[in-house]
């Protein structure tokens, strides 16, 4: 009925799956967090921050109403982390055989490896954009190789060619190992979108909210100084339209809405969803 809106879902994603071009779906998941846990009410804070955002990008000039797409709510968390991310892998491999964008919302990042080795099923092989503080390049990380320590050394085994970008953190081993990545501590530029693009390969794209800088990303679980603005990073991600029919895929993660203020890294993240998925429907 027109009378009632569903807040419980991203901001106009009122389309059924199968006249949707892109899915949104929750992951809400910690089980590794290794600092402040709480990501695992990062989905529903991304929504429920979705509803106090215009539809309307005036950068982009496009809108939400025109785009259409579905929020299929979260994935069922429960039994061993192996188990859980099979079910996160066969679901996001489902999306994506019927056509359709996966658009994540976590939890922590080690839920974007089997969304990734989905991808990797689907279309081969594809190019890994890792927005993030943190290098997330351990083999290990206090015994497991699936912590969020560790979730990009896992997409290196599915494809060499990964970009991280707005990296500032990471122990000796990580750094060591970053020689085989494309790693920088600045933002994405035109230059290297350009060089992604001469790669000719499918795109997908990961951003842990802590690339910001605490002062614009509090609530979440592992914040690290001297990061960037949103502006910054939304002007880096504008860079993308050049490419934006090659992106079969993105995920927000880390937003931990406990050790928010007034919400504003919520509401960040559901800004950045909303002008990614206008850049890319």
């Amino acid at each position: 009925m027109e009378y009632f809106e569903d807040y419980t879902k991203f901001i106009c994603a009122s389309d059924d799956f199968e006249n949707a071009d892109a899915v949104i779906f929750g992951i809400p998941y910690d089980g590794t967090t290794s600092f402040k846990a709480g990501t695992r009410f990062g989905p529903k804070a991304i929504r429920e921050a979705s509803w106090g955002l215009e539809t309307y990008s005036p950068i982009l000039r496009k809108d939400l109403v025109d785009c259409n797409f579905c929020d299929m709510q979260d994935i069922f968390i429960y039994g061993s982390q192996e188990e859980t991310f099979e079910r996160i892998y066969q679901a996001s491999k489902d999306i994506m055989k019927s056509e359709k964008i996966p658009i994540m919302l976590g939890g922590e990042h080690s839920v974007t490896y089997p969304v990734v080795k989905a991808a990797k099923d689907i279309y081969g092989d594809l190019v890994v954009l890792h927005f993030d503080a943190h290098c997330d390049l351990r083999d290990e990380y206090l015994g497991n190789k699936l912590s969020h320590a560790c979730v990009i050394r896992r997409c290196y085994e599915l494809t060499k060619d990964i970009y991280q970008f707005g990296i500032r953190s990471g122990d000796r081993e990580e750094w060591e190992f970053a020689k085989n990545t494309k790693l920088s501590m600045e933002l994405m530029s035109k230059e290297d979108v350009k060089e992604i693009k001469d790669l000719d390969k499918p795109i997908y794209l990961t951003v842990d909210i802590d690339v910001l800088d605490p002062a614009f990303a509090p609530g979440t679980g592992t914040p690290e100084p001297c990061g960037f603005s949103t502006r910054e990073l939304l002007n880096s991600l504008y860079n993308l339209k050049e490419v934006n029919d090659r992106i079969i895929g993105f995920d927000v993660v880390e937003v931990s809405p406990h050790y928010d203020i007034g919400g504003i890294t919520a509401i960040a993240a559901a800004k950045i969803v909303r002008e990614l998925i206008l850049m890319i429907l």
